[in-house]
């Protein structure tokens, strides 16, 4: 194999990987099967934390000491958990969603913090993570959704629960799964975006 058709290969290898990560989607309805195997569903394609933009790191992982002025901040595994017992896919939209719903549910979001991170979504992200005044609103949506969640997601060892089926895991957490769907029907007549429509 040349040089030439390798690098081809690799860059049609993370194309489908981008396509496949674009379709993925656990909704709300599929709450029986264990949050393992949801999990499990994201392997082939699933970030890695080599491949997350710096600024991104910065703001939202809590290995670095800048994540603190937010609140909310998940390693990757966690946020995985997260995406699987909201719902949602891993689109910026439900991106959005999620990082709204677990920054919420630590009941310390500030106006000021809420702020600050938006400008860093809307100036600092790179494309492909940027918010646009869409993604603002359901941000602000999440972030309401997860004040109404009795239990801090930044603080929850997910380890325990994965053999858990999802629903379970919801009930455990006191995420509200009729609130969600309020939420969604809401974003759904909104928004004709792909991740909107879907749920």
């Amino acid at each position: 194999m040349t040089p030439r058709e390798f690098k081809d290969r690799q860059d049609e290898e993370l194309v489908r990987q981008q396509e496949l990560a674009s379709d993925w989607h656990h909704p709300l309805s599929k709450d029986q099967t264990s949050l393992y195997r949801v999990l499990d569903s994201m392997q082939e394609f699933k970030l890695k934390q080599e491949d997350v933009p710096l600024v991104v790191k910065l703001t939202e992982n809590p290995d670095y000491v800048t994540s603190k002025i937010f609140t909310g901040a998940v390693d990757l595994f966690t946020h995985d958990c997260v995406h699987a017992l909201l719902g949602r896919g891993l689109l910026v939209k439900d991106e959005a969603f999620v990082i709204g719903y677990t920054m919420g549910s630590g009941k310390k979001m500030k106006r000021w913090r809420r702020n600050l991170f938006l400008w860093v979504t809307k100036y600092l992200y790179p494309d492909g993570y940027k918010f646009t005044e869409e993604e603002r609103y359901i941000f602000y949506s999440g972030v309401m959704a997860g004040s109404q969640c009795s239990t801090d997601l930044s603080k929850v060892d997910f380890n325990e629960v994965l053999d858990y089926k999802v629903q379970a895991v919801r009930e455990k957490l006191g995420i509200d799964k009729d609130l969600l769907k309020c939420y969604y029907c809401t974003e759904k007549k909104l928004f004709k975006d792909k991740e909107s429509q879907r749920l």
